[in-house]
């Protein structure tokens, strides 16, 4: 069983499939060093799939800026990767649904670390729920991260990378 029901979490079991030819890969696809020199601001850096991508990062040298609410949480994950890697990961908090918020956070990140190369917007708001149990501050709440969230950290970089006439690799979703 892959999804348990109601409001209860995702769940899977150990013994899910596999794929039949294609094993899981379970190391960086990517040469040594292939970000060495370069700067990743993440956000949603401290858990899941953003602490994965991070980790990666600056397994490739990259100098790494994680950002999301819950500083605690990015501090522990910040030195547990920096361990792991060697690389320095600055921790910085930041709520992607406030633009004051968010432009504290891209000043925080450019004075520790530089002006990003990388901007990987991964902070979400994800839960389970059956659409007709959905209410609308939910909906609201999930767009806010993700749609505005998105816009108002790419804006706030893209605007400090302009006046020092420099571009980005941005990763996103389609929204």
């Amino acid at each position: 069983q892959f999804f348990s029901r109601g409001p209860n979490v995702l769940h899977q079991e150990s013994s899910a499939p596999q794929a039949a030819f294609f094993s899981p890969l379970q190391k960086v696809m990517l040469p040594p060093n292939t970000f060495q020199g370069k700067v990743a601001f993440i956000t949603g850096g401290g858990t899941g799939l953003g602490k994965g991508m991070t980790t990666a990062l600056s397994s490739l040298g990259a100098k790494c800026v994680i950002a999301s609410r819950k500083l605690d949480v990015l501090k522990g994950t910040a030195d547990e990767i920096s361990s792991k890697t060697g690389n320095k990961v600055h921790a910085v908090q930041c709520d992607v649904r406030d633009p004051v918020s968010v432009k504290n956070a891209v000043a925080e990140a450019i004075k520790v670390a530089g002006h990003p190369d990388v901007v990987i917007n991964n902070a979400a708001g994800n839960f389970i729920s059956p659409s007709e149990r959905l209410s609308a501050n939910a909906w609201k709440t999930i767009t806010d991260i993700v749609l505005n969230g998105t816009a108002f950290v790419t804006l706030e970089i893209g605007k400090e990378l302009i006046k020092v006439q420099k571009g980005i690799l941005s990763i996103v979703t389609y929204y």
